[in-house]
C-alpha cells in the first residue's frame, strides 16, 4: 500500500489530484506485478504501458506545473523544470531501452517501479513544495550550523519525505568505515558549478527495512530489488536536497554517478575519498552515515568529536 500523507499537499487542488493519482497508479502497477512477475509478457506490458502513461500523464502535470510556476514568477522554476527534465530524459529513457529490446526481467520491473516512488517522495515534498512557499528548502541554514542544526535538517526531511520522525543523533563526526551492522552503502558523484562532489552513505539494513514496509506493505521483505532501487534514487535526492537546506544553494546538479558499493570496500572507498566531512548518525529505526568529499555540505563545530 503507497501511502500518501498530506506532507505532499501543496494546497492547490489539481495538482494536488495529480500527485494522488501518480500514487494511485503507481500502487495498481506494484500489485500486478505482485500478481503476474513469473509472466515474461506481462512484465514487458506492464512496463510499455506504464511509459505510455508517464508520457501522457506526466508530461502534462510538468507543463501544468511549469506555467503555474511561470505565471507566480517562482525564482526556482530553471531548477525544476531541469529536474522534471531529467526525470524524463534518464529514467525514462532508459525503460524506452528495456521494451525496444523486447526483453525484461523480474529486476528491470521491481527497478522501474522503484525508482519512480523514489524520485517522486522526494521530489512531491521537497521541490514542488516549495513552488508555495513550504518544506524544508524553504530556509537557508548557517554556514557554521552546529551538530544539533545538522540533526534537525535531517530529522525534518524525514519528516518532509517519509513521514518519519526518525529521532537522528550523531554519534561520531570522523566516521572511518567501522562496522555498525549489515548496511547498505551508496556512491553518488555530483556536479555543480563545474565542479564535481563525491557522496558516500550507507544505511542499516533496519531502517531501509523499516520505511519499505511502510511504503509497500510487510510482504516487502522479499523484493529486495524494489527496495533497493527506490533507495538508490530515492537516496541521491535526498543528500542533496541537505545539501541545499544546508548551503542554500539553487544551482544545478547533474548526477554524474550512482550506484551501490559492496560493504567490504566500504573502508578502502572511504581511504580513496579521503572525506572533508565523515559523520555517522543513530536513530530511531537504525544508524547511517554520510561522508563527503566537500566541506561544503556541512561543517561541525568540532570534527573530531565523538560522542556518547
Amino acid at each position: 500500500m503507497l501511502i500518501w500523507n498530506e506532507n505532499y499537499l501543496m494546497g492547490i487542488e489539481e495538482l494536488d489530484n495529480d500527485h494522488r493519482h501518480m500514487f494511485q497508479i503507481a500502487e495498481q502497477i506494484l500489485n500486478r506485478v505482485r500478481e503476474r512477475s513469473d509472466d515474461p509478457a506481462m512484465r514487458i506490458f506492464i512496463i510499455r504501458e506504464g511509459l505510455k502513461y508517464l508520457h501522457g500523464y506526466f508530461f502534462r502535470h510538468a507543463a501544468q506545473e511549469e506555467a503555474y510556476m511561470r505565471k507566480i514568477g517562482y525564482e526556482g522554476y530553471a531548477l525544476h523544470k531541469m529536474q522534471h527534465d531529467d526525470f524524463q530524459k534518464i529514467q525514462m529513457a532508459k525503460y524506452q531501452k528495456i521494451v525496444a529490446s523486447g526483453t525484461c526481467s523480474k529486476e528491470d520491473v521491481w527497478d522501474f517501479i522503484g525508482s519512480g516512488v523514489g524520485w517522486l517522495l522526494e521530489h512531491i515534498a521537497t521541490a514542488d513544495m516549495a513552488i508555495v512557499g513550504k518544506g524544508v528548502l524553504q530556509k537557508t541554514v548557517a554556514a557554521d550550523a552546529s551538530v544539533a542544526t545538522l540533526e534537525n535538517e535531517i530529522n525534518l526531511l524525514c519528516i518532509a519525505t517519509l513521514n518519519i520522525n526518525a529521532y537522528v543523533k550523531v554519534v561520531n563526526t570522523n566516521y572511518t568505515g567501522e562496522s555498525f551492522g549489515k548496511a547498505v552503502c551508496q556512491k553518488i558523484v555530483y556536479e555543480k558549478d563545474g565542479q564535481e562532489t563525491t557522496v558516500i552513505s550507507g544505511v542499516e539494513r533496519s531502517f531501509i527495512l523499516y520505511v519499505a514496509k511502510m511504503l509497500y506493505g510487510g510482504s516487502v521483505e522479499d523484493e529486495m530489488d524494489l527496495i533497493l532501487s527506490t533507495l538508490e534514487v530515492f537516496g541521491a535526492q535526498f543528500w542533496i536536497t541537505l545539501s541545499r537546506q544546508l548551503t542554500g544553494s539553487s544551482s544545478m546538479i547533474t548526477i554524474k554517478e550512482n550506484h551501490f558499493i559492496m560493504g567490504g570496500t566500504l573502508q578502502e572507498e572511504l581511504q580513496k575519498l579521503e572525506p572533508a566531512i565523515s559523520v555517522l548518525f543513530t536513530s530511531g529505526k537504525g544508524q547511517f552515515f554520510l561522508s563527503s568529499s566537500s566541506k561544503q555540505l556541512f561543517q561541525p563545530q568540532n570534527q573530531n568529536a565523538e560522542m556518547e
